[in-house]
């Protein structure tokens, strides 16, 4: 299914070394409240199986590059034809090179970009030169969403 540039949210954050449960929990409530006033949310989590996946030994080595470089590019498709995202960059939410790599591309791209830190989170230099708005709370951050729409 083509997805057409629409007003999407791309929800950003890290993914390896995360439980399901942690890269899902903040994602699904996001969801649930942006759904409930019309905005559509693009959710990378929706790819998990893919993830699940990948092998563990040599002869999946292919198999594993070709998986990795296909959620790498769908993902970079959703941002493109997001309007926002929304990312979660707190320090212990897990290793977010990819998120990094998302933001930039979202940064290039002239997209929205709100950002979710702990209040005590040093912010790196790059992220504090790419982003729109800052908060510290996914409840402030979600409001921000709504006041594009």
């Amino acid at each position: 299914m083509k997805i057409a540039l629409k007003d999407y949210v791309y929800v950003a954050g890290p993914m390896e070394d995360c439980s399901k449960d942690f890269m899902k929990g903040w994602r699904d409530a996001v969801t649930e409240e942006l759904n409930a006033e019309g905005i559509d949310v693009l959710d990378p989590t929706r790819r998990v199986s893919f993830h699940d996946q990948l092998g563990s030994n040599l002869e999946d080595e292919v198999r594993n590059m070709n998986t990795c470089k296909r959620i790498f590019k769908q993902d970079l498709q959703d941002i493109a034809e997001s309007r926002i995202v929304l990312a979660d960059v707190r320090r212990d939410s897990g290793r977010g090179t990819g998120t990094s790599c998302e933001l930039m591309f979202a940064h290039m791209k002239n997209k929205i970009i709100i950002i979710v830190a702990e209040k005590d989170d040093f912010i790196h230099p790059f992220y504090e030169a790419m982003y729109t708005e800052k908060h510290y709370s996914f409840e402030s951050a979600v409001e921000a969403v709504k006041s594009y729409y």
